[in-house]
């Protein structure tokens, strides 16, 4: 074919970071690696799990829609504070298969219902970026633990431990996320109303996993995600409801202030060990001071975009 006779519009900026490509319709936009900043040392710790840094996509692409605004994703796959709420069927599902079948369970899932226990929290990076984090209470179950020690001799201890033994959900501000959690995801979201979001998710590996990782890694996938598995309908139930519940005019805030008083300006030991450096730093996983980063970011666009309208309208006046 003539790409010429396409009538297509090229993409005005793409940029690759270790192999995950970003695009913006927009020429302005600043660099990649600018965008990223400290964030992009989260997207090392998905990438180095390979001892050459090569991930693979694996097949199938799930797209579905929910009736709610965007936002309600990119607040979701940051808190931590609904997961034995929202998703008590799961954790109770898993809970009691675990103790039926014990080293005959197929899906070897993680211990969700556990995390709160152990040691846990976020990082608020520059643009909206956020970064969720809790260790793992069974981490011997998750596929990369077989590569455990080679990573330590790779990239070190602390590492190798972040890797290996931690949930990890990054937020890419505003609609993209690398997950390493129940399983590996990556999630792309946008808005087709102000009320109707279309999400879009994929598997990604270690290219050359072994064959029993690359099978747990995709069972844990479709025990957890998805609109067939056992916890994205409990989200996408919780978005629709909330975006009814947002038609409400007696309430004018959404109350995001859970856990301020834990809130850190810089980054907290956890942080430093890791050799990150996030514009705040919170130290539990159910605190919703993580939402003020994203949610900053969101007023700093909206309110530099109103004063560039409103200087073309001066100008053309």
């Amino acid at each position: 074919f003539d790409k010429t006779t396409l009538n297509l519009k090229a993409v005005s900026k793409v940029e690759s970071y270790r192999g995950f490509i970003f695009g913006s319709l927009n020429p302005a936009v600043p660099s990649l690696v600018e965008h990223l900043g400290e964030a992009a040392k989260c997207i090392d710790l998905l990438v180095d799990q390979h001892p050459e840094g090569k991930l693979e996509i694996l097949r199938g692409t799930q797209s579905y829609t929910f009736d709610g605004n965007w936002k309600l994703q990119a607040e979701n796959g940051v808190d931590g504070y609904h997961v034995n709420t929202i998703h008590a069927n799961y954790v109770q599902t898993v809970g009691r298969r675990q103790k039926m079948l014990a080293e005959k369970d197929p899906v070897k899932a993680v211990d969700v219902g556990a995390i709160d226990q152990l040691p846990g929290g976020f990082f608020g990076f520059e643009n909206g970026h956020v970064l969720l984090w809790n260790q793992w209470p069974n981490p011997t179950v998750r596929p990369a633990w077989e590569q455990r020690d080679s990573m330590i001799s790779r990239v070190g201890t602390e590492k190798a431990n972040w890797m290996t033994s931690y949930l990890r959900n990054l937020l890419i501000y505003p609609n993209v996320f690398l997950m390493d959690q129940t399983s590996s995801q990556i999630r792309v979201f946008r808005p087709l109303a102000v009320d109707k979001t279309e999400v879009k998710t994929i598997c990604f590996a270690p290219v050359g996993e072994s064959a029993g990782a690359r099978t747990r890694r995709i069972r844990q996938y479709e025990d957890f995600f998805n609109a067939s598995g056992m916890a994205t309908p409990d989200d996408l139930a919780a978005f629709n409801a909330s975006q009814i519940g947002f038609n409400a005019n007696t309430t004018e805030w959404s109350d995001i202030s859970r856990g301020a008083v834990h809130l850190t300006q810089g980054p907290d030991e956890y942080a430093r060990r890791l050799g990150l450096y996030p514009r705040t730093s919170g130290k539990y996983l159910q605190d919703e001071g993580i939402y003020l980063n994203l949610h900053g970011r969101w007023l700093e666009l909206l309110s530099a975009g109103l004063a560039r309208d409103a200087g073309a309208t001066k100008h053309v006046a």
